[in-house]
């Protein structure tokens, strides 16, 4: 099983685009028992996703900001380790709502159980691979999972890369202009009564805006919450 890993790990490597990296995550999936792939790189609703689902069903999924209820990926963020999971499972019983009816729309679509492989990447956030199945049970593979994770560093780092419009977006994030500007004088290295003095506004409106545009990120704190609105070029 291991040579399956390293096969997919060279696979990766020496593709050249997008296109060719997805063929070798579906070749590995179909020689690993498996139907279908998704990779995923999740921030709360900010993700970007790479798979042969059907995209309908991924259509639906961003539609109603699954990324928030899904079980599968709320596992991955909490655990960090490889796990098998199912639609069927008998605690699903005691489950909410909204999960009964994500996991009987999943069903509809032909993903019924599957293994998931996590790692943590930057600022909090979490890539993951997943491997789904329409069988009603699957086991974790034989797989070592440091080469598992390892397998998924290089999909991450390549997908990242080679990025394109073939790509699902999803968790668009809006700053007000009070909040953008106070964000874009705090990456600049301004103190707070530096930005209430050039905004002509109190210091505790500017941590108001501040606190504001860090919850909207997704951020922990206020320096990460400024690398994040870069990347986005909201500042």
């Amino acid at each position: 099983m291991d040579g399956q890993l390293q096969g997919l790990i060279d696979a990766v490597d020496l593709a050249r685009d997008e296109r060719s990296i997805r063929n070798a995550i579906k070749k590995f999936a179909v020689s690993s028992g498996f139907d279908r792939y998704a990779y995923i790189h999740v921030h709360g609703d900010d993700a970007v996703v790479f798979s042969d689902y059907p995209a309908e069903w991924l259509s639906l999924y961003f539609a109603k900001h699954y990324t928030t209820i899904d079980p599968v990926v709320t596992t991955a963020k909490r655990s960090m380790r490889m796990f098998a999971w199912s639609a069927e499972e008998r605690e699903l019983r005691r489950s909410s709502r909204d999960i009964k009816q994500f996991y009987s729309e999943a069903i509809d679509f032909g993903i019924r159980s599957g293994v998931s492989v996590p790692i943590r990447t930057s600022y909090g956030r979490t890539a993951m691979i997943t491997l789904a199945s329409d069988r009603q049970r699957v086991e974790v593979p034989a797989w070592d999972p440091m080469q598992a994770a390892l397998a998924l560093a290089y999909i991450h780092v390549r997908l990242s890369l080679a990025s394109g419009s073939s790509s699902f977006k999803t968790g668009t994030v809006t700053l007000s202009t009070q909040e953008a500007t106070s964000l874009s004088w705090s990456s600049h290295g301004k103190s707070m009564n530096v930005i209430a003095d050039l905004l002509g506004i109190r210091p505790r409106t500017v941590q108001f805006y501040l606190d504001n545009a860090r919850d909207k990120l997704g951020a922990s704190n206020l320096q990460q919450a400024v690398r994040i609105a870069m990347e986005k070029k909201l500042i």
